[in-house]
């Protein structure tokens, strides 16, 4: 048998447009590069300015309750300090004020609330202090730093917490306060440590892109953080991430997302049920972000979206 030997030939043209799709794709790289080092030059910012002036406030504010409030306990961080999500002027400080009273509904949450706010009016620093409200549910301490402090009266009994109710003067029970925080970490342990740093770097781009009228609030940002990288398994670099997260937001905001904790039926009821106006704005706004990071071919796009 006898055989045939060939030789394999290409076209110049075949040459150039092979020339063209490797320097484009090392360009694309080069991008890459440099925009996720700008990204976590951001994040080192981020850090930067992590909750030190926070936790004094804190601090004052929990040796004021303990020498004045005969029923106090402790306090247990909520909102974003809980979760290490906190970036300044940018997020929530809510805080449980954990109170020692074995015959739960002696005092009602009200009357808790106006014995905090006398009590922090007499002790916190007038200079550091612009204001302090009595709301339905919780006492907001305003600083004149910009800080805002939530003190939610609550009761701990049998593993669970019991806060005020939405009338402000009845106990709400069952509540499971760490419910959340506990599945936010395991999500982020899950995918290499990397969730909390895209929630920093989503709630800059939302607070500098988002119109506040349809801007979500911190909680409602980690709610959905955890709900996108649930199962994720794409690059874990903070371009790649901050890009899928805001494409799965802008889906996943159409409809209602239930309250682990207990203390309502959604993390974001007031928005109204699936596919309310509120919902297609904010959804519109999230996918807007994620149209511009799809489509961004350098990293002078992606500073415009922190500024």
């Amino acid at each position: 048998m006898g055989g045939s030997g060939g030789r394999f030939s290409i076209s110049e043209s075949e040459v150039r447009r092979l020339q063209q799709e490797m320097a484009q794709r090392m360009e694309d790289q080069q991008v890459d590069a440099e925009v996720n080092a700008y990204l976590r030059r951001e994040l080192l910012a981020a850090n930067d300015r992590d909750p030190v002036l926070v936790n004094r406030h804190l601090d004052e504010i929990q040796n004021a309750l303990r020498d004045k409030v005969e029923e106090f306990d402790r306090l247990l961080f909520g909102g974003s300090i809980a979760k290490h999500t906190y970036v300044e002027g940018l997020s929530d400080v809510d805080t449980l004020v954990i109170l020692d009273d074995p015959e739960l509904g002696d005092r009602t949450p009200d009357e808790f609330r106006r014995e905090f706010a006398r009590t922090l009016k007499g002790h916190l620093s007038a200079g550091d202090v612009e204001d302090i409200q009595v709301g339905v549910r919780a006492v907001t301490v305003v600083y004149r730093d910009g800080t805002q402090i939530q003190l939610l009266p609550a009761i701990s009994r049998g593993g669970t917490i019991s806060i005020s109710a939405r009338d402000g003067h009845t106990w709400q029970h069952g509540i499971r306060p760490t419910a959340f925080t506990d599945r936010l970490t395991a999500t982020n342990r899950a995918q290499g440590g990397m969730v909390v740093p895209v929630i920093k770097l989503a709630k800059q781009v939302i607070a500098t892109r988002v119109s506040e009228a349809h801007r979500p609030y911190g909680h409602l940002v980690e709610a959905l953080a955890v709900d996108a990288f649930t199962g994720y398994d794409g690059p874990r670099t903070p371009r790649a991430m901050a890009t899928h997260f805001f494409t799965a937001a802008a889906q996943r905001i159409n409809s209602p997302m239930p309250d682990l904790t207990g203390q309502s039926r959604f993390v974001d009821e007031d928005l109204g049920s699936g596919g309310s106006t509120a919902r297609v704005e904010m959804s519109r706004e999230l996918g807007r972000i994620a149209t511009t990071m799809k489509s961004s071919r350098s990293v002078n796009d992606w500073r415009r979206l922190f500024e």
